[in-house]
């Protein structure tokens, strides 16, 4: 039998591709004369044939991404973060100018500043106005509560606006209401 008919039926006979077959430069004599699949299992025994073993991925391309609809783990929405980042930083940009701690010839220059990102984080832009002179070097980094509560609702939601969320009516105007069926007469 062929040699390449040989390595075929050894691939197949081991589960593996044919390049993964070796057979021993000695041993090719044996080889081109088996002639059935039981031959080719009895060199595969005695060793004439062999097996390589798996080689493996790199550990960079072990978890090769190949597009969005494959992607594992959580995925962080960059806008997102940016937005909750400077509207803290301004918020505390706005608290230190009405407490009096920063003058107020400086929003300006602060609030281009922030809108640059070149603060990581509002304790980031309290050490660089602090070390700027821009507030006294005693004062500490004031801490305040959001407005609105877990409990209450947020400014822009539509309750607090008198949206779709508004509360029923009151029992005075309820009865003002058009409640005639049709056909009665009072």
């Amino acid at each position: 039998m062929a040699i390449n008919t040989v390595r075929r039926l050894a691939a197949d006979i081991m589960h593996v591709g044919e390049n993964k077959i070796r057979i021993k430069p000695g041993d090719i004599k044996d080889v081109e004369g088996a002639l059935t699949r039981a031959d080719v299992k009895g060199l595969i025994a005695k060793g004439s044939i062999i097996k390589l073993p798996p080689q493996g991925r790199a550990s960079t391309a072990k978890k090769g991404r190949r597009g969005h609809g494959h992607r594992k783990g959580t995925v962080l929405d960059s806008k997102g973060v940016w937005m909750e980042k400077i509207r803290a930083q301004r918020r505390f940009l706005g608290l230190l100018l009405e407490s009096g701690a920063l003058p107020k010839a400086q929003k300006k220059v602060i609030y281009r500043k922030l809108k640059s990102g070149i603060f990581r984080n509002k304790r980031a832009m309290f050490m660089f106005l602090k070390e700027g002179g821009l507030v006294a070097k005693d004062l500490e980094m004031p801490k305040f509560a959001p407005p609105h509560g877990p409990h209450t609702p947020a400014p822009w939601t539509k309750s607090a606006e008198g949206g779709k969320d508004k509360p029923a009516a009151p029992a005075a105007q309820a009865a003002n209401t058009h409640n005639d069926k049709k056909g009665e007469r009072k």
